[in-house]
């Protein structure tokens, strides 16, 4: 009576192990449902309540060891799947953290990135009413980009081609026109959602890319606007 006593402490503790990552889950699904905001799926449940059962998993799960080392039996089980179970809870949380500190925001803020800073394309039409429902944050003029390095399109790419270039980098695109294209990109694990505008001039074709979100984006915007210029560079 007494192992199987232990035993159940042991899966109890893999238990609380388990909390972290089942809470991140759901705070991901539900954001992605749209059964609540961002701010609560990822600012809250996740960097607030996550993290807090992370670190409460890394104990039990040092507790749920000290169990099999005295007891055996199904408590090393227990135990083995507590420890993977907090460890890459913690190597998640630690990734999101490191994605974090990239320098491919504004300081302190979201993920703003164009090939053209002095003249930055701006957004307008559809996407900035999106933008307006959404709550993204305000967008300030030229010299608030850094840490990405964007070459813009030396050639006059067509409204198509320019509608094609977002449609391959992930975009659904809005609408395009003479002079420019726009689109919307939104990500799986929280919805997390980047504007695109292509903006296109005799001889000369610059992309921007801004997150929807207040918050760093690990350098998203920089890999879409990249990916942008990469597809139009490539159309001949």
């Amino acid at each position: 009576m007494a192992r199987s006593g232990s035993n159940r402490t042991a899966w109890r503790l893999t238990a609380l192990a388990l909390l972290a990552p089942l809470v991140v889950m759901v705070a991901a699904m539900g954001t992605h449902l749209g059964l609540w905001d961002w701010r609560i799926g990822w600012g809250l449940l996740t960097w607030k309540v996550g993290l807090g059962l992370a670190v409460v998993g890394a104990v039990a799960a040092l507790a749920a060891v000290a169990q099999a080392v005295r007891r055996g039996g199904s408590a090393r089980l227990a135990a083995a799947t507590a420890v993977l179970a907090a460890g890459l809870t913690a190597g998640l949380f630690g990734w999101a953290w490191m994605q974090a500190q990239t320098p491919f925001h504004i300081q302190g803020g979201f993920g703003d990135v164009t090939s053209n800073p002095e003249d930055p394309p701006v957004y307008g039409g559809v996407l900035s009413r999106h933008r307006a429902a959404a709550d993204a944050p305000a967008l300030t003029p030229a010299g608030q980009f850094s840490g990405c390095e964007l070459a813009f399109s030396p050639r006059q790419a067509a409204p198509e081609s320019a509608a094609w270039a977002l449609d391959q980098a992930g975009f659904d695109v809005l609408g395009s026109g003479v002079g420019r294209a726009d689109g919307t990109r939104t990500g799986f694990w929280f919805g997390f959602s980047h504007d695109a505008v292509v903006r296109i001039r005799p001889g000369r074709t610059d992309v921007r890319v801004t997150a929807r979100q207040d918050r760093p984006d690990g350098g998203e915007a920089c890999r879409l606007a990249q990916a942008i210029l990469t597809e139009l560079q490539a159309i001949r």
